[in-house]
């Protein structure tokens, strides 16, 4: 099948991800960090390859580039053999699609002028730039016009999850997107978790019938703009009370930053003798002059017995992970930012499991290794600061005008 055949040293390097764990509660579902692009792409790949009945998938970023059309062909061979396929992608993120990599979109391909100016903003504060046109792409035009294939991609939902559910039961869901540069280059992390209990518990959480327990083995954290009220995030309040619940460390891989909430909790831990470490992006995709002043604010204002480190990776880390007192993981789409707690839709696994903990802690100690120590203030660029502040600020007004219905599928 062409787009889903593992070589060897793909098989190899999926092997070498972290190993399954055992969760407590129900004791039937296992689960598993896949700690880099590529071993996330694999077992994507064989998901697919292996699916019987169905398969559902939450989209933000799908490029058209390699990755982007493999993972499409791997979806129409499925939907060729009966596999009812449902595919959410959303169209706010066109404009990164446009910005970065080929600048091309798997399925949107007309481009409108709020998403022209977007782009072009993104251009000229980021260093990018070329050709906007968009070449056709058969593998989009054939889900589109599969009869197993359903399709919601015109709309603009603000909904950040990267969801993978196979046959209902097994899932998979991090922070990655669907393109070359999540696939090869980028740091981040997904997890896939087994089981039937595990889907049922995802669509409990998302529906709004069920509320986040700290006291199991794992569970979901979750920003669902359709079934709470507005201006309202749980997710906040739980993550706040995870990182404040530590007492020895916090280990945190962390795309993007700003949101003072989340500088607070951190300095809170230093001062309680916490060690931190935070593993970034020296060069961010985008609002990288946020992540700079607010890394800057860390330096200036941490006081107390714990140690604070930051190491600067030379790759785009667009992993959100964090690993708490080597026991409590919280891994997922959500970053520390305003924009994931009351804009964003969003899906973080939360997982009490000192062998998980300690998997994801050594990824995230692996990737600070690669980097390099921050300590002292780095330059911003002061303007492109408080555009990125004000783009933060638009985002938010907009997502406010445009507050989701409940949907089908993976929020039924």
């Amino acid at each position: 099948m062409e787009g889903c055949k593992v070589n060897a040293d793909a098989a190899q390097a999926n092997q070498q991800t972290a190993s399954w764990g055992e969760v407590r509660q129900p004791a039937s579902d296992r689960y598993r960090l896949l700690a880099d692009g590529h071993a996330a792409h694999v077992r994507i790949l064989e998901r697919i390859a292996s699916a019987l009945s169905n398969i559902e998938v939450r989209a933000f970023v799908w490029r058209d580039d390699d990755t982007g059309r493999a993972v499409a062909r791997a979806l129409l061979d499925a939907a060729d053999r009966g596999v009812n396929v449902v595919i959410r992608k959303d169209r706010v993120a066109a404009s990164y699609e446009y910005h970065g990599g080929t600048r091309q979109s798997l399925f949107h391909k007309q481009i409108g002028l709020v998403q022209r100016l977007e782009t072009w903003f993104l251009d000229r504060a980021y260093a990018g730039g070329g050709s906007l046109v968009q070449r056709g792409c058969a593998e989009a035009d054939a889900l589109r016009a599969h009869p197993r294939v359903a399709i919601e991609y015109d709309d603009k939902r603000f909904d950040h999850a990267k969801v993978w559910v196979f046959d209902d039961d097994a899932l998979i869901l991090g922070g990655m997107g669907i393109g070359d540069d999540h696939h090869h280059e980028w740091v981040d992390f997904m997890v896939e978790v087994q089981g039937e209990p595990a889907v049922e518990r995802l669509r409990a959480r998302v529906s709004g019938t069920a509320q986040f327990d700290p006291s199991r083995s794992y569970d979901f954290l979750l920003h669902h703009r359709a079934t709470q009220a507005e201006a309202l995030c749980p997710m906040l309040d739980e993550r706040l009370r995870l990182i404040d619940s530590a007492t020895r460390s916090i280990h945190i891989g962390m795309a993007y930053l700003g949101d003072p909430r989340f500088t607070r909790a951190l300095l809170n831990a230093l001062r309680r003798g916490v060690d931190v470490l935070l593993v970034t992006s020296a060069r961010a995709d985008v609002m990288g002059n946020i992540n700079r002043a607010t890394c800057n604010t860390l330096i200036r204002r941490a006081r107390g017995p714990g140690k604070l480190t930051v190491r600067l990776h030379p790759r785009v880390v667009h992993a959100k992970a964090i690993a708490i007192d080597g026991s409590i993981c919280d891994v997922g789409s959500a970053n520390f930012t305003s924009l994931s707690h009351g804009v964003y839709d969003e899906v973080n696994i939360y997982v009490n499991d000192e062998r998980f903990a300690a998997q994801l802690t050594a990824a995230l100690e692996a990737q600070a290794a690669e980097g390099h120590a921050l300590d002292r203030p780095i330059a911003t660029t002061r303007t492109v600061l408080w555009v990125e502040k004000a783009v933060v600020a638009y985002m938010s007004r907009r997502a406010r005008r445009l507050r989701p219905v409940p949907r089908t599928s993976i929020n039924r």
